[in-house]
């Protein structure tokens, strides 16, 4: 959530798959998004960024910064999911033919740094782009929720990921009592097993370890886990607590 190419280029090499850029609700530039793509893609760890809204013009930012890998917030419908998909796909070529309901791709073509951070020419990142790159959304409102199986079909749509705050504030609830409201569990299930029937992955927001272990056994394939800011608030907690402990000495 915090910009710099130095903090992306460190999470990249601590053995993550993927470093998420998030441009929904970090402060990341578009500046900051391109130098933390092109830093993370270095280490040979996956940059995925979140953009703010499944907007053309943002798709085409983000993907020009050769991420590989968009994670689109509030996918409500279907028809938003085809849009999409068409965005971040590059025209078809001749001689081949749109997949069911498809629509073709509109993405333009001349990003160098995109060809670059896959450390490829840009004849070959051109031709390969529409199949390597991994398009993910978020399914966080009630529309989303009860169109998840129709959403899920799409094709070029690659996961389905769970916004369990948003999604339990769309259904009524406060946000963050998500994990003891029944029906949200519920509704979570309910995304699961839509993407697997499509054939798609399912993706989880944790914020620790043991939940990541949590939905790994419930059968999800797709965890982040945490945020930058947050682990800094807490260590730095952490030892300020053990600092004020060794300053005033309990009797």
């Amino acid at each position: 959530m915090l910009p710099g190419a130095n903090l992306a280029r460190m999470l990249a090499q601590m053995g993550f798959d993927f470093v998420l850029i998030d441009c929904e609700h970090g402060d990341i530039s578009d500046s900051a998004m391109h130098a933390s793509a092109a830093a993370i893609a270095a280490q040979g760890c996956s940059p995925i960024i979140r953009i703010p809204a499944p907007e053309n013009w943002l798709v085409k930012r983000a993907l020009d910064t050769g991420a590989h890998g968009l994670l689109c917030p509030m996918m409500s419908t279907p028809a938003q999911a085809r849009a999409l998909v068409s965005y971040a796909k590059f025209p078809p070529a001749v001689g081949s033919s749109l997949v069911g309901d498809s629509l073709p791709g509109v993405r333009g073509a001349g990003s160098p740094f995109a060809p670059a951070a896959w450390n490829m020419g840009m004849g070959d990142y051109l031709k390969k782009a529409n199949k390597n790159v991994f398009i993910a959304v978020q399914i966080e409102t009630v529309e989303g929720l009860e169109n998840c199986e129709e959403i899920a079909k799409v094709e070029g749509i690659d996961m389905l990921f769970v916004g369990p705050n948003d999604l339990c504030s769309s259904m009524g609830f406060p946000a963050l009592e998500h994990p003891n409201i029944p029906e949200v569990q519920s509704a979570i299930e309910r995304v699961l097993k839509a993407a697997h029937d499509a054939g798609k992955y399912a993706g989880m927001f944790c914020t620790a370890a043991d939940q990541v272990q949590k939905r790994f056994e419930q059968g999800f394939d797709f965890m982040n886990l945490g945020a930058d800011i947050v682990a800094i608030g807490v260590w730095n907690g952490t030892e300020l607590a053990k600092l004020q402990s060794i300053r005033n000495p309990q009797p």
